[in-house]
């Protein structure tokens, strides 16, 4: 069973691991700035990115942060999320999580 957890122990900075037992199979960082949630990092396969994604975002929002953005410099990892929908292109925040979660990317899709 995969479980997804914050393991950080700094109140602003995040670390999201995303485990099968005691492997690690991926991780996402990220950091509260000025009310804004950054992702400034993701190393895993595939299939555990929209996971780690939407447990960091929750995280978020269940913090009153409301907006993310992503600073992916990685092309392979960014080339995934934008066909999981969290990013296009040419622009990679998102300004209402809640929106997001609720209207535009649902697990059904």
């Amino acid at each position: 069973m995969i479980t997804i957890l914050n393991t950080s122990d700094k109140p602003d900075a995040l670390l999201f691991e995303a485990k099968d037992g005691e492997e690690v199979l991926g991780t996402l960082t990220g950091r509260f700035e000025d009310g804004l949630f950054i992702i400034s990092g993701i190393s895993s396969e595939k299939f555990l990115i929209d996971g780690l994604c939407r447990a960091a975002m929750n995280y978020a929002y269940n913090r009153v942060i409301n907006s993310c953005r992503f600073d992916i410099e990685d092309g392979e990892i960014k080339s995934e999320l934008i066909r999981l929908g969290f990013v296009k292109n040419d622009d990679n925040y998102i300004p209402d999580i809640d929106y997001f979660f609720t209207s535009h990317k649902t697990c059904g899709k």
